[in-house]
């Protein structure tokens, strides 16, 4: 059971589930629920034809919900989706339908069907790709319209519109030019009371906020709200209080972590102080009641540890959920719905040894379990995460997520482990079930896993992030290496009992292990991989913009060079539908180091670059993953 959501009227539950009978195994179910009468059964919808599958579902209200359905593609794209400009790509096509609760039908109104006449396949193609579009806002006090984003096929922009679910009717609130964009969407009414373009300055790039004085005022330029986006400052309007008429603002523009200011928009000035802020991690957002008796009213604030926390500030809300993170001690309680009037709570639980769970607590007394997303997993057989900290050999602190291997006590002796670096390289890790599947199949094998949170890392401060810049392949290896010794020092890995594993940047980190001399692993696996640094910046190069802000930042060794250092063994798989990283990047790192030590490929077919994956291509991937390590790596 996955994608589990409830109407914002709490009428009805949505979710995907494994299909309980039949020979398709493999492809979820479309499933709803009447909460009125839990006794009554789901109604359910299977995907059309053989090649299409629910990926993902969203209650709306009134019974209607939007889902994501996807297919196989091969064909002409013309550059488009970081598809070839020539020849054909194999990808994967999306599509986004409103349905209701009884699957009688499946409208799309994300595009515009009417403007889609006479352009060509691959243009219609790259429409659906790139326009998918989404419900941007349930508009949780209006009874018959949510607030969608659309592409418009003529002038490939984007429109924010009202979507009736009865009659299917849209209207256009808001239209995106090419020098301002909508930004915070007013649940109230629709509203767009913030926009962002932006602006050129000499050598730098800015980002511009536009933001409503009040309700029906115009946009207009605020620069007290501008960014330097090549320093990598960033600023979201986050939410908006209609008593102050005050912006409520995320930004790390002073500050190395992001904190939450209030902004004035008639005195134009910042709180004097952050009305959140966290000493160790960043400020992620802002949690606003969307109850109508509590319209607006702040719950808490958000911010991102090694699980993303809720400090509550709301007494009978957090109270609530106070009382259901002491109930489900040691894992990460998320409200999923919460009535008016507070007697009926959906949520989920995980942790990184148990996969999401799901439950109805009603009178704030009665607690049913709905579902599990990975039944059939026993906890105990999968390791624990925690956040740890470690010192680079150049004296900067480094955070990571340490999962010990399944059944592991202190003093237990020093064991198997895996460095499993990030992929982006722009991108962090979470502790919490890890739905890539990796950790918990590694912890399970008798492996610990490190996950360091190398030098530029997103999400753990502008100072950790930026200080990678142009260090990938050098400084940034190192900070992986000098994990491995970590976990030998505090007795968690056996010296010759490590080996590298990522995906994506991660597989690049892979491939720079396997090149390395005096490596301190026993093999290396490398996932959707590239050995050049150019590829990253293959498309940040297309415009100024991208190669002052991201190109010299993401740029480091090209590791294809140093083949011939290669000591140890090394895996390389890929998925031949992956547009983000193409197989030939992997194909061609193989080709040319499979002359200087042990080598293997592995073909995933028609598997993507990033999640959802088949349940089919997660068997083969981690089954190549546990052979290579079990026989090339003897571990």
């Amino acid at each position: 059971m996955t994608s589990v959501s409830v109407s914002i009227d709490g009428q009805s539950m949505f979710a995907l589930i494994g299909p309980s009978e039949g020979d398709d195994q493999d492809r979820a179910v479309l499933a709803s629920w009447d909460l009125t009468d839990l006794t009554r059964p789901p109604v359910l919808a299977a995907p059309d034809g053989d090649d299409s599958e629910f990926v993902a579902v969203r209650a709306l209200k009134d019974g209607y919900a939007m889902t994501v359905v996807r297919q196989p593609y091969t064909g002409s794209l013309r550059g488009c989706s970081e598809g070839k400009m020539t020849g054909s790509t194999r990808t994967w096509v999306r599509k986004l339908f409103i349905t209701d609760q009884n699957f009688d039908e499946f409208d799309e109104p994300f595009l515009d069907e009417r403007s889609m006449r006479g352009v060509s396949k691959s243009t219609e193609t790259c429409m659906r790709m790139e326009g998918r579009g989404s419900v941007v806002s349930r508009l949780p006090l209006d009874p018959e319209r949510v607030v969608i984003s659309r592409l418009d096929p003529r002038t490939f922009s984007t429109e924010i519109a009202y979507y009736d679910l009865q009659s299917g009717e849209t209207s256009n609130v808001f239209k995106n030019t090419s020098s301002r964009s909508a930004g915070y969407i007013d649940d109230r009414d629709g509203e767009v009371m913030s926009a962002s373009g932006l602006d050129e300055e000499g050598n730098t790039f800015q980002l511009d906020t536009y933001v409503r004085a009040h309700k029906g005022a115009p946009l207009e330029l605020h620069e007290e709200l501008s960014v330097d986006l090549v320093k990598r400052q960033e600023l979201v309007v986050d939410a908006w209080d209609e008593e102050s008429g005050r912006y409520f603002i995320v930004t790390n523009k002073f500050s190395d972590k992001a904190n939450i200011y209030t902004y004035d928009p008639v005195s134009r000035k910042f709180s004097d102080e952050p009305v959140f802020a966290h000493p160790d991690f960043d400020a992620s957002g802002v949690i606003v009641s969307s109850a109508p008796s509590r319209f607006g009213r702040v719950l808490g604030f958000a911010y991102s540890a090694e699980v993303r926390k809720v400090e509550w500030v709301d007494p009978e809300v957090g109270a609530i959920m106070l009382g259901l993170e002491q109930a489900f001690s040691g894992q990460d309680v998320r409200a999923i719905h919460i009535s008016n009037d507070l007697n009926r709570i959906v949520f989920a639980t995980e942790a990184s040894n148990q996969p999401p769970r799901y439950f109805i607590l009603e009178d704030q007394a009665q607690l049913t379990a709905i579902g599990n997303e990975r039944p059939w997993i026993n906890p105990q057989d999968i390791g624990q995460s925690k956040l740890v900290y470690y010192t680079a050999r150049d004296g900067m602190k480094l955070p990571a997520i340490l999962t010990t291997r399944a059944g592991w006590k202190p003093n237990d002796a020093p064991g198997k482990a895996i460095i499993l670096p990030h992929g982006g390289p722009w991108a962090r890790d979470y502790g919490g079930w890890d739905a890539s599947a990796w950790v918990p199949f590694l912890t399970s094998r008798g492996f610990t896993v490190l996950q360091p949170q190398y030098r530029g890392s997103e999400g753990w401060g502008l100072d950790l992030w930026t200080a990678g810049d142009g260090k990938f392949g050098g400084v940034v290896q190192d900070d992986k290496d000098d994990g491995a010794a970590w976990l030998v020092n505090e007795g968690y890995a056996a010296e010759d009992k490590i080996a590298m594993f990522g995906y994506s940047y991660g597989g690049y980190a892979a491939m720079a292990a396997a090149t390395r001399p005096n490596s301190p692993y026993q093999c290396s696996i490398a996932g959707a991989g590239y050995a050049e640094s150019a590829k990253i910046n293959v498309n940040v190069d297309q415009s100024r913009f991208g190669r002052m802000a991201y190109a010299e930042g993401l740029s480091g060794r090209d590791i294809i060079e140093d083949v011939a250092n290669a000591e140890i063994p090394i895996l390389v798989f890929h998925g031949d539908r992956d547009v983000r990283v193409p197989d030939e990047y992997g194909k061609a790192f193989y080709n040319a180091i499979k002359d200087h030590t042990v080598a293997k490929y592995v073909n995933i077919p028609d598997m993507p670059h990033s999640l959802p994956w088949t349940p089919e291509q997660q068997r083969q991937s981690l089954k190549a993953i546990e052979d290579f390590l079990s026989n090339e790596c003897g571990l």
